[in-house]
């Protein structure tokens, strides 16, 4: 949301954006019985808008970041559980 109010759109306008595009997703995702990596090579075209995205999470490490961030969550799930 916060990229999208960047790019212009209005808190609003953003959060609609955000919410159907990942509906959309979803519903395409679950709809299919394709690998991660012959969903990603349907929607994303070389040298597309989504491939820059991808690209940019590539360089970025955002797939490391989203794995400790699970494991984070992981962790204290476990330590909340043991608490009990």
């Amino acid at each position: 949301m916060r990229a999208a109010e960047k790019l212009g759109f209005t808190a609003e306008q953003s959060k609609l954006l955000v919410s159907q595009t990942f509906e959309g997703a979803v519903e395409l995702f679950n709809q299919n019985d394709l690998s991660t990596e012959e969903w990603i090579s349907r929607v994303a075209s070389k040298g597309g808008t989504t491939r820059a995205a991808l690209e940019s999470f590539e360089k970025n490490d955002l797939g490391k970041k989203i794995i400790e961030g699970a494991m984070a969550a992981y962790d204290r799930a476990a330590e909340l559980g043991s608490a009990s």
